[in-house]
C-alpha cells in the first residue's frame, strides 16, 4: 500500500476492504524519515446475536462452576491440613 501524499480516498477504501477480507483489525503506519505517521484502527461495534449470547452466557457459566469446584477442593485440602 502506498498511502503517500495525495492518494484518494478511495484508493484508501479499496486497500481496508482487502484488509478486511485479509482478517486485520488494525493498522500501524510507522513514522518514516521526515513523514508523518498515523495509527488507524479499523472496528466494527455491533450486537451479538443469539447464539453469540448463548455461547459466551454458557462459557461463564462453565467458567463459574469451574472456579467453584477447584475452591471446593482447596477447601477440602485445608480442613485435611488443619483439622488434624
Amino acid at each position: 500500500m502506498r498511502w503517500g501524499y495525495g492518494v484518494e480516498i478511495s484508493q484508501i477504501k479499496k486497500d481496508i476492504e482487502e484488509l478486511e477480507k485479509l482478517g486485520a483489525t488494525y493498522i500501524d503506519i510507522e513514522p518514516g524519515e521526515g513523514e508523518i505517521s498515523a495509527n488507524c484502527e479499523i472496528f466494527c461495534r455491533r450486537i451479538e446475536t443469539d447464539e453469540e449470547y448463548e455461547k459466551r452466557i454458557e462459557e461463564d457459566k462453565k467458567e463459574q462452576e469451574e472456579i467453584k469446584r477447584r475452591e471446593l477442593k482447596l477447601l477440602e485440602e485445608l480442613k485435611f491440613k488443619y483439622e488434624k
